[in-house]
């Protein structure tokens, strides 16, 4: 699935990704490829993104985003303080 973070002023990341965790008032969701459409608000945490390609730190500028890696998984966490997600036809928007 496609997964944008966008901040007001600008776009923060663009990935491809086959799972998504992130928390709300009423507990931490998982999203996964071919997830029925969704609207919600996410509460403040991280949002911890698995994907298949193999990133760099220095990939990345923003200082919120951390990056591990597990065998042939990347997996990104973006703190962030709340914000909006929407997610539909495997493309997530999370608004931060």
């Amino acid at each position: 699935m496609k997964i944008f973070i966008l901040k007001k002023e600008k776009k923060i990341l663009e990935i491809e990704g086959f799972a998504v965790f992130f928390s709300t008032e009423k507990g931490q969701l998982e999203l996964l490829n071919n997830h029925c459409s969704l609207i919600s608000m996410i509460s403040s945490g991280i949002i911890k993104i698995y994907s298949n390609f193999l990133l760099e730190n220095e990939f990345f500028l923003e200082k919120e985003i951390k990056i591990l890696w597990n065998k042939n998984t990347t997996i990104l966490k973006i703190k962030i303080n709340s914000g909006f997600l929407k997610l539909k036809n495997n493309k997530i928007i999370f608004l931060v």
